[in-house]
Protein backbone atom coordinates (compact mmCIF):
# COMPACT_ATOMS: atom_id res chain seq x y z
CA UNK A 1 0.00 0.00 0.00
CA UNK A 2 1.28 3.67 -1.07
CA UNK A 3 1.89 6.06 2.02
CA UNK A 4 -0.86 8.41 0.35
CA UNK A 5 -3.26 5.57 0.32
CA UNK A 6 -2.27 4.48 4.03
CA UNK A 7 -2.99 7.97 5.30
CA UNK A 8 -5.62 8.42 3.47
CA UNK A 9 -7.02 4.95 5.01
CA UNK A 10 -6.41 5.06 8.51
CA UNK A 11 -6.48 8.45 9.68
CA UNK A 12 -10.04 9.78 9.11
CA UNK A 13 -10.53 6.73 11.58
CA UNK A 14 -8.38 7.92 14.41
CA UNK A 15 -9.97 10.32 16.54
CA UNK A 16 -9.41 14.09 15.34
CA UNK A 17 -6.90 14.55 18.55
CA UNK A 18 -5.44 11.26 18.17
CA UNK A 19 -2.32 12.09 16.51
CA UNK A 20 -0.49 9.60 15.04
CA UNK A 21 3.34 10.24 13.79
CA UNK A 22 1.18 8.28 10.03
CA UNK A 23 -0.87 11.24 10.18
CA UNK A 24 0.80 13.85 8.79
CA UNK A 25 -0.22 15.93 5.76
CA UNK A 26 0.92 14.12 2.60
CA UNK A 27 3.50 16.56 1.46
CA UNK A 28 5.30 16.47 4.74
CA UNK A 29 7.43 13.72 5.52
CA UNK A 30 6.23 10.34 8.00
CA UNK A 31 8.49 11.08 10.92
CA UNK A 32 9.18 7.85 13.02
CA UNK A 33 10.18 8.75 16.77
CA UNK A 34 13.18 7.65 17.94
CA UNK A 35 13.60 5.61 21.63
CA UNK A 36 15.08 9.44 22.99
CA UNK A 37 12.40 11.25 21.28
CA UNK A 38 9.96 9.11 23.39
CA UNK A 39 11.39 9.11 26.27
CA UNK A 40 11.83 12.81 26.14
CA UNK A 41 8.03 13.09 25.70
CA UNK A 42 7.46 10.53 28.40
CA UNK A 43 10.07 12.44 30.62
CA UNK A 44 7.86 15.50 31.12
CA UNK A 45 4.26 13.51 31.30
CA UNK A 46 4.06 15.12 34.86
CA UNK A 47 5.22 18.92 34.56
CA UNK A 48 2.27 20.16 32.19
CA UNK A 49 1.05 23.08 33.74
CA UNK A 50 -2.99 24.23 34.29
CA UNK A 51 -3.00 25.76 31.04
CA UNK A 52 -1.58 22.38 29.67
CA UNK A 53 2.00 23.23 28.00
CA UNK A 54 5.23 22.43 29.85
CA UNK A 55 8.67 25.10 28.43
CA UNK A 56 11.86 24.02 28.84
CA UNK A 57 14.29 26.38 27.20
CA UNK A 58 13.27 26.29 23.29
CA UNK A 59 11.19 23.87 23.50
CA UNK A 60 7.08 23.89 24.45
CA UNK A 61 5.40 20.37 25.47
CA UNK A 62 1.47 20.84 25.03
CA UNK A 63 -0.82 18.34 26.09
CA UNK A 64 -3.96 18.39 23.69
CA UNK A 65 -6.01 16.60 26.18
CA UNK A 66 -6.30 19.50 28.19
CA UNK A 67 -9.33 21.64 27.82
CA UNK A 68 -7.72 24.65 26.45
CA UNK A 69 -6.90 23.18 23.52
CA UNK A 70 -10.45 22.01 22.36
CA UNK A 71 -10.80 24.84 19.63
CA UNK A 72 -7.78 22.62 17.58
CA UNK A 73 -10.37 19.72 17.44
CA UNK A 74 -11.90 22.08 14.35
CA UNK A 75 -10.43 22.70 11.01
CA UNK A 76 -8.63 26.32 11.46
CA UNK A 77 -9.17 26.54 15.07
CA UNK A 78 -5.99 28.14 16.95
CA UNK A 79 -4.91 28.28 20.30
CA UNK A 80 -2.56 31.61 21.62
CA UNK A 81 -0.17 30.40 23.95
CA UNK A 82 1.48 33.54 25.28
CA UNK A 83 4.08 32.49 27.51
CA UNK A 84 5.47 30.60 25.73
CA UNK A 85 5.40 32.55 22.23
CA UNK A 86 3.64 29.93 20.33
CA UNK A 87 0.65 30.45 17.94
CA UNK A 88 -0.93 26.75 17.13
CA UNK A 89 -3.20 26.46 14.05
CA UNK A 90 -4.93 23.65 12.84
CA UNK A 91 -4.59 23.80 9.18
CA UNK A 92 -6.87 20.32 8.61
CA UNK A 93 -7.85 17.05 9.65
CA UNK A 94 -4.34 15.82 9.99
CA UNK A 95 -2.19 19.01 10.27
CA UNK A 96 -0.89 21.29 12.99
CA UNK A 97 0.94 23.78 12.71
CA UNK A 98 3.11 26.07 15.73
CA UNK A 99 4.07 29.82 14.38
CA UNK A 100 5.81 32.69 16.54
CA UNK A 101 3.18 34.96 18.14
CA UNK A 102 5.40 37.68 18.19
CA UNK A 103 3.83 40.26 15.45
CA UNK A 104 6.41 41.28 12.48
CA UNK A 105 5.13 44.85 12.84
CA UNK A 106 5.58 46.00 16.79
CA UNK A 107 5.88 42.39 18.95
CA UNK A 108 2.74 41.98 19.70
CA UNK A 109 2.35 38.47 21.35
CA UNK A 110 -1.75 38.43 22.88
CA UNK A 111 -3.84 40.18 19.96
CA UNK A 112 -4.39 37.15 16.95
CA UNK A 113 -7.47 36.49 14.91
CA UNK A 114 -7.87 34.60 12.25
CA UNK A 115 -9.13 35.97 9.32
CA UNK A 116 -9.32 34.19 5.52
CA UNK A 117 -6.42 31.52 6.72
CA UNK A 118 -3.94 34.71 7.87
CA UNK A 119 -3.35 35.69 11.60
CA UNK A 120 -4.27 39.78 12.16
CA UNK A 121 -3.09 41.30 14.43
CA UNK A 122 -5.42 43.42 16.72
CA UNK A 123 -3.23 46.42 17.53
CA UNK A 124 -3.03 47.63 13.64
CA UNK A 125 -4.83 45.21 11.89
CA UNK A 126 -2.03 44.27 9.84
CA UNK A 127 -2.26 39.98 8.58
CA UNK A 128 0.45 37.67 8.14
CA UNK A 129 0.34 34.44 6.02
CA UNK A 130 1.17 30.89 7.67
CA UNK A 131 2.37 29.40 4.27
CA UNK A 132 5.67 30.61 4.76
CA UNK A 133 6.27 32.86 2.19
CA UNK A 134 8.14 36.13 2.71
CA UNK A 135 8.87 35.52 6.52
CA UNK A 136 9.04 38.12 8.69
CA UNK A 137 10.73 38.43 12.11
CA UNK A 138 9.19 39.85 15.39
CA UNK A 139 9.36 43.56 15.87
CA UNK A 140 11.11 44.05 12.13
CA UNK A 141 8.22 47.20 11.29
CA UNK A 142 6.81 44.45 8.91
CA UNK A 143 3.35 45.23 8.28
CA UNK A 144 2.68 42.14 5.54
CA UNK A 145 4.92 38.86 5.18
CA UNK A 146 4.61 35.29 6.77
CA UNK A 147 4.89 34.23 10.26
CA UNK A 148 7.81 32.60 11.60
CA UNK A 149 7.21 28.69 12.13
CA UNK A 150 8.02 26.32 13.98
CA UNK A 151 8.79 22.20 13.91
CA UNK A 152 6.31 20.29 15.43
CA UNK A 153 6.87 16.84 16.35
CA UNK A 154 3.57 14.88 17.56
CA UNK A 155 3.29 11.34 20.09
CA UNK A 156 0.00 10.37 20.58
CA UNK A 157 -1.86 13.51 22.28
CA UNK A 158 1.02 15.45 22.78
CA UNK A 159 3.23 17.94 20.83
CA UNK A 160 6.95 19.06 21.70
CA UNK A 161 7.38 21.91 19.43
CA UNK A 162 11.22 23.38 19.16
CA UNK A 163 11.14 27.21 18.51
CA UNK A 164 13.86 29.07 16.75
Amino acid sequence: MKRRDFVQYLCPSMAVLTLANACVQADEPVMVLSTSEIQEFERVSTKYNDEGYFQEGNQVFVNLSNPAYSKLGNNLGYVNILDAGVLLLRTDEKTLKAFSNCCPHQGIRGAWDLVNGRFRCDNHGNSYNVNEVNVVSCSSNSVSGGLQRFQVLAYQNYLKITKG
